[in-house]
């Protein structure tokens, strides 16, 4: 692989990196996306904030994402007692969220960079030998390749606030134009239907089994609300795992690199806004990337106060979701947590180093204390 005139190579495919190659490139910079081919979601569907649509506009790929998804009108969560708590999306000013498949999001926004000049080749980038990417000569790079941080993980220092185990399912299900979130002992459970209508996305959250590192174990049945939404018992064995990281880039940058999307911040799924995010941030990640290009760090700081500003008050939600379910809170998976984040908070705010540097509490609305979670 070649990327002889480029001004940046941005490495990873996905959402975050086709959207801050076509940035980069509608401001006039010459750009190669490496993509490996992998579509690293598959079996289930991810759900898109309808908050993304003025993004996806700008991009040029609203009105093809929107007909390759699903409208999902109602949220409904099972979270902080034993009845249901229902959200119409009608309210929202920007339309409901959509459910999506992740190949065909990706695709779309790949194809629109190639559209904006952007040359998309398929390919394993490999580092250097020496950890040190070129910076004096040769193109910016950008690490787009999620929280796996294939580029920059040696050079860009990261602080890990969680890791959780996704157990996907995708299975046949009746129409049920809502999303579904419930707590259980063990962690919590997301089902929400997939486009077609025939089948949902149901996942599995919870700790990162202890007895074999990286052998999931044995998968607790799902709670009441789940159950009644199936038409038939889980399979035992889940499609996919997938682990999902909580954690923040110390600084998303360093001379000659740039982190985008999950490289940069990842975030709970609980949050159902890693989409929205990764397409939120691709423009002032551009900008970064553009000032660095010529000599300039000042939007390369603002980018990473942004990033932990985001960071900052996904934690305070977080926090405030995880303390809900009363019925729990004993549970190894929720005392772990709860327990964690308050003494990050408490450590701050006596001006002393923290567990966790990104555990100062933020607003949450009364709105939001009242319902449940939106994943």
């Amino acid at each position: 692989m070649s990327t002889a005139g480029s001004d940046v190579v941005v490495v990873g495919g996905g959402p975050a990196g086709a959207a801050t190659a076509l940035r980069l490139a509608g401001a006039g910079a010459t750009v190669t996306l490496v993509h490996d081919g992998r579509e690293r979601w598959r079996p289930g569907g991810q759900e898109l904030s309808g908050a993304a649509l003025p993004l996806l506009r700008e991009l040029g790929v609203a009105d093809e994402v929107t007909a390759s998804a699903l409208p999902v009108h109602e949220a409904r969560s099972a979270w902080s007692g034993p009845g249901v708590d229902h959200r119409s999306a009608i309210f929202n000013p920007y339309g409901p969220p959509r459910s999506l498949d992740r190949g065909v999001l990706d695709a779309l926004l790949r194809h629109a960079a190639r559209r904006a000049g952007v040359r998309s080749v398929r390919a394993h980038a490999r580092l250097p030998a020496s950890e040190a990417l070129r910076t004096s000569a040769g193109p910016m790079v950008v690490d787009a390749t999620g929280a796996a941080r294939a580029v920059g993980a040696r050079r860009l220092p990261w602080t890990t606030v969680d890791r959780l185990c996704c157990a996907l399912w995708r299975v046949p299900a009746r129409a049920q134009p809502f999303s579904l979130v419930e707590a259980a002992p063990e962690g919590w459970w997301y089902t929400a239907p997939l486009p077609g209508r025939t089948h949902l996305t149901v996942m599995r959250v919870g700790d990162l089994p202890a007895r074999t590192p990286g052998v999931p174990g044995e998968t607790p049945p799902p709670p009441p609300q789940t159950r009644r939404r199936l038409t038939a018992p889980l399979p035992s064995a889940p499609d996919a795992y997938r682990v999902a990281v909580i954690g923040v880039a110390e600084r998303p940058w360093a001379p000659g690199l740039v982190a985008v999307g999950d490289a940069a911040v990842s975030v709970d799924p609980l949050s159902s806004s890693g989409l929205l995010n990764a397409l939120r941030l691709a423009v002032p990640a551009a900008d970064a990337v553009l000032g660095l290009l010529d000599g300039d760090e000042a939007p390369a700081r603002h980018y990473t106060r942004l990033v932990h500003a985001l960071f900052e008050e996904h934690l305070a939600r977080r926090l405030h979701y995880l303390t809900l379910p009363a019925a729990h809170r004993h549970h190894a998976f929720w005392a772990a947590r709860t327990g964690q984040l308050h003494e990050s908070v408490i450590e701050d705010e006596r001006g002393l180093p923290a567990t966790a540097p990104f555990g100062r509490p933020g607003r949450v609305s009364s709105a939001e204390r009242a319902a449940g979670p939106r994943a």
